[in-house]
């Protein structure tokens, strides 16, 4: 359902096409929602059907013709009636902590390449991050007001990326540590969700 409501979102900023909405979810919201482009043309042929988008089409000389989605007034009605709804309990699925929930049947040599292949991951995630940021900081001042109020949006989004990337990253760093001087332990473990839930 939110894949149809972040398309009418991304279509009330400005219209486009299937394929520029692939890429605007790439570079905008991918670390916590992302979207392949057979979904997108799917979602995009339901608001249609429902009313909520519509599109118009653009002849290529050397191309098939786009298809270029604008939100309707019914469309902009049901993005705005969603967003003020509470949002759903999502179903977590980690691939990484089924793995490590299982962790004592790997050998050490495993173990460690697992948790150096994620750490590896999210530090790539946390530079893009920072690119994301550098460019929002760079745009930033050359807007009216009205533009600039329009990225609030997405700097809360990189915001929530930023720190639960960078505390991801020092859980995973802290497991390699605890792993390489073989003090990682149950006791130890515990010791840190004591920890953490009394700093809470």
């Amino acid at each position: 359902m939110s894949l149809r409501f972040a398309i009418l979102g991304f279509l009330s900023v400005r219209p486009l096409t299937g394929y520029e909405l692939k890429q605007t979810f790439d570079r905008s919201v991918r670390h916590f929602w992302s979207a392949d482009q057979a979904g997108i043309y799917r979602a995009l042929g339901e608001l249609a059907r429902d009313g909520f988008v519509q599109f118009e089409r653009v002849a290529q000389a050397t191309r098939p013709d786009r298809k270029v989605y604008e939100i309707t007034e019914s469309g902009v009605t049901a993005l705005v009636a969603w967003l003020a709804e509470p949002p759903e309990t999502p179903a977590r699925r980690e691939p990484l902590l089924v793995k490590l929930f299982f962790a004592s049947r790997l050998n050490a040599a495993s173990f460690r390449d697992l948790l150096q292949a994620e750490l590896t991951a999210v530090e790539s995630e946390l530079a893009a991050f920072a690119d994301y940021a550098a460019v929002m900081s760079a745009r930033f001042d050359t807007l009216d007001v009205s533009a600039q109020s329009a990225l609030l949006g997405p700097a809360i989004t990189l915001t929530n990326g930023a720190l639960l990337g960078v505390a991801y990253r020092s859980w995973l760093v802290g497991l390699l540590a605890r792993h390489d001087d073989v003090s990682l332990s149950v006791t130890a473990l515990l010791d840190d969700v004591r920890n953490a839930l009394g700093n809470a």
